[in-house]
């Protein structure tokens, strides 16, 4: 389940985004609060019967989403997570298109975000100072609302009897 993160649980998603090995945001307590603040945006928590992972939405213009942050605390459950926030970005929050950037040697990102719909867009280069001082090239990518209505409903018709 995808649901709004309460106060005491920022302290958690701070934590995964520091221990992620392709850390690139250092998103403290205090900057996730701000955000989560904002009745535009959406800081979630992914909930497997307990803290399973989080994904922040942000708009960036009307019906217009970014997604410059999500993560799960074990592997495999991405492609459920990305799931939930297409359908909270489409189907909840009316958006149009829904776009994020993800560095370019992060192979299971890069797939997991494919295998869902996203259409790679370009390469930023040098888009991030990783914490060695190192820069690296990030891969953008989007949906659109139409793009993931078919899917949806192609990946429904592949699951019926």
């Amino acid at each position: 389940m995808l649901r709004r993160a309460e106060t005491a649980e920022l302290a958690a998603i701070a934590a995964l985004i520091a221990r992620h090995p392709m850390q690139l945001l250092a998103m403290g307590e205090d900057w996730l609060a701000e955000i989560a603040a904002d009745p535009a945006n959406r800081v979630m928590v992914w909930d497997r019967g307990g803290f399973a992972g989080f994904a922040i939405i942000e708009t960036a213009y009307p019906q217009v989403l970014t997604l410059p942050n999500l993560a799960v605390t074990k592997a495999g459950e991405g492609h459920a997570l990305i799931a939930a926030v297409l359908e909270l970005a489409f189907a909840e929050m009316g958006a149009h298109r829904l776009f994020l950037d993800t560095v370019f040697d992060n192979p299971r990102a890069l797939e997991a975000f494919r295998r869902a719909g996203f259409t790679e867009e370009g390469r930023f280069r040098q888009c991030w100072l990783r914490p060695d001082g190192l820069w690296a090239d990030c891969i953008g990518m989007a949906i659109l609302r139409d793009e993931w209505a078919r899917k949806r409903a192609g990946d429904a018709a592949a699951l019926a009897p």
